[in-house]
């Protein structure tokens, strides 16, 4: 078994992977920040108003962060024995 995650995952160890995240990251930020002049804050309701308004966004980043951490076992994992095996060659 390789060190390297085959599959979808893969992309994410290509040298221009860091590098097309972050500019993902700043494009999300900047549309953000465009939506946010655009749209009137005195129409929009303030979250702990409305019922249930902190409880499901919350619950919905802790269910994302679950779900995201199989993906994240993807990248890191590594075959079993595989320090032992390095530390064997010595």
């Amino acid at each position: 078994m390789s060190d390297k995650p085959s599959g979808f995952w893969s992309w994410a160890l290509s040298e221009k992977a860091t590098q097309r995240m972050l500019g993902a990251v700043a494009v999300i930020c900047l549309l953000l920040t465009v939506a946010n002049l655009m749209v009137p804050a005195a129409d929009v309701p303030y979250v702990a108003e409305l019922p249930l308004g902190a409880a499901l966004p919350a619950f919905a980043a802790a269910l994302i962060a679950v779900l995201l951490t199989w993906p994240l076992r993807m990248l890191l994992r590594r075959r079993s024995g595989y320090y032992t095996q390095k530390d064997d060659a010595k």
